[in-house]
Order: C-alpha cells, then structure tokens, then sequence
C-alpha cells in the first residue's frame, strides 16, 4: 500500500512543479498540454492564477494521499483523509472520463496535438491516478 501511496504522492509533486514552472513562463510541453479547437486554436491563453490554482490543488491532493500513510493522524481526522482520498478518485476519473468535447476518452476533437498526448498520456495518467485512489481509498 505504501508504494502506491508514494507513487501517487510522488505524480502530484510532479505535476504541480510543472505548472509552477509553467505559471512562471515556462514553455515546456506547454502548447502540447493546452486544448485546441479543430482548427489549431487553443481554447484558453493560461495566466499566472490558473496554473498557481491547479498547482496548489495538486499539493493538496499530494498531502492527502500521503496523509493516508498515517502519518498526520494526530493533524486532521481520518474521516477527511478517507473523503479527500474518495473526491480525489472522483475528480480523476471525470478527467479521464473528460467533457465529451476537448479532453477526455470521450472526447470528440481527436486530431490536435492536445487530443493524441491526451488519448496517449494524459487521460490514462488521469485513470490511473483515480485508480490508485480507489485501491488506496479502499485499503487504507
């Protein structure tokens, strides 16, 4: 269990230093990790605030997961880390499941480079995410 704890944890910390770095002018992988419309038109211009804002939901949610270890016990009450742990697993899968337009497995925009990184990686990182989630949720 403690693998997948760290495992998760770890994807969170991650993932939140990416969009720090991007929140702070990064361009890496940025054009590849943004939707865009049938005709190559990216659907948001991303500011400062928005990936501050993910980025921070990140932590949060790396916090939770490694709260699940037990080791902030006596911080917060375990009822919270079992609920964080449960809409954590909900909230990756509606991302993986996505909006049935732009993101997702149900996505109907499929030729962006956006759309094939999503089928490829970010949609299957975002079930196993939720997946993980759930066995954490479920055993700890």
């Amino acid at each position: 269990m403690i693998v997948l704890i760290l495992l998760n944890s770890l994807l969170f910390l991650l993932l939140a230093l990416l969009h720090i770095y991007w929140a702070f002018g990064g361009q890496w992988a940025l054009d590849i990790a943004i939707p865009a419309t049938r005709k190559g038109k990216k659907t948001f211009k991303p500011g400062v605030l928005g990936p501050l804002t993910i980025a921070s939901g990140l932590l949060l949610f790396g916090f939770i997961t490694i709260a699940n270890s037990g080791i902030f016990y006596n911080l917060v009450e375990t009822k919270v880390i079992h609920y964080g742990n449960w809409a954590i697993s909900i909230i990756f899968l509606l991302r993986a499941i996505g909006d049935f337009k732009f993101v997702g497995f149900a996505k109907r925009i499929r030729h962006t480079d956006f759309a094939l990184y999503d089928t490829k990686i970010y949609s299957p990182l975002a079930f196993a995410i939720a997946t993980i989630s759930f066995v954490i949720g479920t055993w700890s």
